[in-house]
């Protein structure tokens, strides 16, 4: 009924929008031009000559997306999923598996120019943001270590001389809960300026727990940024920020996929008490039980300093940053009412980070950016497993295990870009960088109680010190100034490093070969695309086409009894990504994108054995050779609808309406289609209301509003039974009502 009513509501109105539209000149209906800052120079997104999406902050706030896990519905090609370990970012299919807890990421996340190394940053809310620029592809010439699938640059909005201040609050309707955020920005003097940025907020519980009675999976969020900007001089500023964030969440969201048909046993007792039936399909509700309730707690810290010194033809800039991030996750894992395997996850990182660079010209026809990177980092890693089977009458194990990881890091990488201008139309872009990297690390495991013979207590260090390198070149032609194309190769390297969390290590170290670290894997890609603005400036298009291949590839996959974890000798990934958007008058805009991908392994020996293999496969012989990469579903779309109009002798009226489609997901190598999540479709849509001369708006916003059961994660539960599968449940729908009031 919500979900009629809303896209009623919002038909009604892009209906009154459009037929109350106000005359505009040809000018205004245009467009936006977006200016990014992915190659470290400021240009509209129609200039780079790299397949980079931007969203505006405005955009993420009208949408009322808060999370990074909604980003991904804006941008072709871009999967993140809230795992039971870290968060999974794959661009293009390729990104590391998140069942290795000490995996950094594939896909560098960079905030306000400072990189972090941590997937548990993704964990925090949205806050005044002025864009989003998601740069696809390997990236490590031009961004450093841990880019080979690609990037995403959150750049914060910056304190102003000009006084401004905002304050937007929410109330959800669906499933409870409330929003707020808001700024202020102004000069403290002539020279002086500052901003300071809050926002809070909580989303209600989604899953219904039919044993407890009680609602759960709810998150409390809160952030605040201050920052103050010190013009010292007409060539000299400083940037000073602090901000900290935190993400609360309670309870759980796994629930089953499936019940083995050996588990109804369990499922008798577990469900007793008037619980109701065995769920054997997911949606919002589950029977689950643990003595440890359920939580994922993030919290995070930074201080940044910016310096920006210009001259005649060169501008320099320093970025020193200190990062801290604290979490505790409690996970019931067995998915059932009885609490036969609880799992606590701690992790504690801090990094300093130092950056100087220089951009400048030489001459008419050459630009060159050169700077150095350094990083210093400290990771602790703990696990606590509880394995409770014998104390609830099953034929399992009972034991308490620990496992620990200790890992000391630093990198030094200089790098050189230049950008050479053959002719007016002919341009030639190339980048080398150098990355040195060291890590230190001691795991160890130790357990008391009875555990099968391959679980064996070990006490390990390691030591690893790598030098790699990464270069890119691009070719462009600029036909027009609305039309360009290009071609590009890039490489990008992800530094190797230990393996935690693994209660078989010492096992497989000794009886299948593994080592207790992994290598390095490297990335190579070719890239064909154009930029173009049509019927001046009232539309544009973006096509890209791409080919990349992976060597060790790093991933970890479940076998289900534990983790097999290592270098997979390759993969590729070729596919091609389409972005349009059209003004064709003032009021009326629309638009989208879409992503073809084949991402497959060229070769994966020692991998976990498929769903159906014969039972002759044991993953030590075992090859996966052309079988699809998980998170890589081939087809990702989306269309949207917007339109605006006067309303009244004050008033505008807008609405929008958008659909977002995504292809099949395999979340396991087994490529199980119980450990997929099939092929879907969301709907969104927004109406607003807004006065400019009080500059107020009042909107209705509603996400997933076809109210559709996705999860984010798939995997066995071999402990509840053969072929019983767990999953982690994505918000269903939602609709806010929210209220914005600038000063």
């Amino acid at each position: 009924m919500k979900t009629n009513i809303l896209l009623s509501a919002s038909m009604a109105v892009l209906a009154m929008a459009s037929s109350t539209a106000y005359a505009a000149t040809e000018a205004s209906a245009k467009v936006d031009e977006i200016i990014v800052t992915a190659t470290k120079r400021a240009q509209t997104l129609q200039e780079v000559p790299i397949s980079l999406a931007a969203v505006t902050g405005d955009t993420l706030e009208a949408q009322a997306v808060r999370q990074f896990t909604d980003l991904q519905s804006m941008v072709p090609n871009l999967q993140i999923d809230q795992t039971n370990g870290n968060y999974a970012i794959t661009i293009r299919g390729l990104g590391p598996g998140p069942g290795n807890l000490a995996f950094e990421q594939s896909v560098g996340l960079f905030v306000d120019g400072v990189y972090s190394s941590r997937a548990r940053s993704l964990q925090t809310a949205f806050l005044d943001v002025e864009r989003v620029e998601v740069v696809r592809g390997p990236q490590g010439a031009l961004f450093g270590k841990n880019t080979n699938a690609g990037a995403i640059s959150v750049i914060s909005r910056a304190p102003s001389q000009d006084y401004q201040a905002e304050v937007r609050a929410g109330a959800e309707l669906a499933v409870g809960g409330w929003s707020s955020s808001g700024f202020i920005t102004g000069g403290l003097s002539d020279k002086v300026s500052a901003r300071l940025s809050v926002s809070a907020g909580s989303d209600g519980a989604y899953i219904k727990n039919r044993l407890t009675k009680k609602d759960e999976y709810s998150t409390d969020y809160r952030g605040v940024r201050g920052q103050v900007r010190w013009d010292i001089n007409p060539n000299l500023d400083a940037t000073f920020k602090l901000e900290g964030s935190q993400n609360d969440i309670e309870g759980g969201n796994i629930v089953f996929n499936r019940l083995g048909t050996n588990a109804l046993s369990i499922a008798a007792r577990t469900l007793g008490g008037g619980a109701g039936a065995a769920q054997e399909w997911p949606s919002f509700w589950r029977t689950a039980a643990t003595e440890r309730p359920e939580q994922n707690n993030t919290q995070t810290g930074a201080g940044t300093a910016t310096v920006n010194w210009r001259t005649d033809n060169w501008k320099f800039t320093s970025i020193t940053s200190y990062l801290v991030i604290h979490s505790r996750q409690q996970i019931d894992s067995d998915v059932s009412a009885l609490s036969l395997l609880d799992v606590n996850q701690a992790e504690d990182s801090n990094q300093f980070f130092q950056e100087i660079r220089g951009i400048g010209a030489i001459g008419k026809n050459l630009d060159i950016s050169t700077g150095a990177t350094y990083m210093k980092t400290k990771l602790k890693i703990t696990q606590r497993v509880w394995y409770l089977g014998a104390a609830n009458g099953l034929p399992a194990y009972q034991a308490f295990a620990t496992r620990g990881f200790y890992q000391d890091g630093y990198s030094i990488s200089p790098y050189v870009s230049v950008d050479y201008r053959l002719s007016s139309k002919l341009s030639l872009d190339a980048s080398v960088r150098y990355n040195k990297e060291n890590k230190t690390a001691n795991v160890v495991s130790f357990y008391t109680g009875a555990l099968p013979a391959s679980v064996i207590p070990y006490n390990l260090d390691g030591d690893k010190t790598e030098n790699l390198w990464d270069y890119s070149a691009k070719l462009q032609y600029k036909i027009n100034s609305d039309a360009q194309v290009y071609l590009s190769y890039a490489t990008g390297t992800k530094g190797g490093g230990f393996i935690s969390n693994d209660g078989n290590l010492k096992y497989n170290i000794l009886y299948l070969g593994q080592k207790m670290s992994y290598e390095p894997e490297k990335a190579k890609s070719w890239e064909l695309g154009t930029k173009l603005r049509l019927l001046d400036g009232k539309g544009d298009l973006n096509v890209a086409l791409f080919t990349t291949d992976f060597v060790n590839l790093q991933v970890s996959s479940y076998t289900g009894t534990g983790f097999t974890t290592g270098n997979a000798a390759g993969a590729i990934s070729k596919g091609i990504e389409v972005e349009s958007n059209w003004r064709p008058t003032a009021n009326i805009s629309f638009g989208g994108s879409g992503s073809y991908l084949d991402a497959t392994y060229s070769d994966y020996p020692g991998a976990a054995c498929a769903f159906n293999a014969p039972v002759t496969c044991v993953a030590k012989t075992n090859n996966l050779k052309g079988y699809d990469l998980t998170r890589a579903p081939k087809w990702k779309g989306n269309l949207y609808l917007q339109l605006q109009g006067q309303v009244g002798e004050n008033l505008k009226a807008s609405a929008r309406i958008s659909a977002d489609y995504t292809d099949l997901v395999y979340y396991q190598s087994d490529m199980n289609p119980l450990n997929a999540q099939k092929a879907f479709t969301k709907v969104n849509a927004r109406i607003g209301i807004k006065n400019d001369a009080q500059n107020w708006e009042v909107a209705l916003i509603g996400r997933n509003l076809s109210n559709e059961v996705t999860f984010s994660q798939a995997f066995n539960v071999p402990l509840i039974g053969s072929n019983s599968h767990g999953a982690m449940i994505a918000p269903p729908r939602t609709v806010s009502l929210e209220l914005s009031k600038r000063f």
